[in-house]
């Protein structure tokens, strides 16, 4: 009996991870620009300067120039780690040193990042708080 109780509490919490991971990258691919805004206390527009890897931790450490603050604290660089099974799952592109990309962070330490074009940089221009407002 107990065994059972034990084996769906794993498959429980199996679940969880799974729909967590899934619901990430609806996210990532999907958001809208305000939803970025409601997700993330810290949202910018950054240029990749090196991609590093931790097998042993099966992370992508990204560095990155901040060349436009959207949201949160102005900064001049910025390390993401990202989790190297994400850009499969999410069927998204481990991004290459200099490309241009949205770096999103989130109060719980949640990193996203995507490639940014020019027309959803400015989506999100238009709905940067004015400057001096509270973040």
């Amino acid at each position: 009996m107990a065994t059972n109780r034990l084996r769906r509490l794993i498959a429980i919490v199996i679940l969880q991870c799974l729909a967590g991971g899934a619901h990430a990258c609806m996210f990532a691919r999907d958001a809208k620009p305000a939803d970025w805004f409601q997700w993330a206390s810290a949202l910018f527009a950054a240029d990749v300067t090196n991609v590093e890897q931790d097998r042993q931790k099966a992370l992508d450490i990204i560095t990155t120039r901040v060349v436009e603050t959207f949201k949160g604290p102005k900064g001049a660089t910025a390390t993401v780690e990202v989790p190297q099974r994400m850009w499969s799952a999410c069927r998204l592109e481990l991004p290459a040193v200099g490309a241009h990309v949205l770096v999103a962070l989130n109060p719980n330490g949640d990193a996203l990042l995507i490639p940014l074009t020019e027309s959803y940089a400015e989506l999100l221009r238009r709905l940067r708080p004015p400057q001096g407002a509270a973040d």
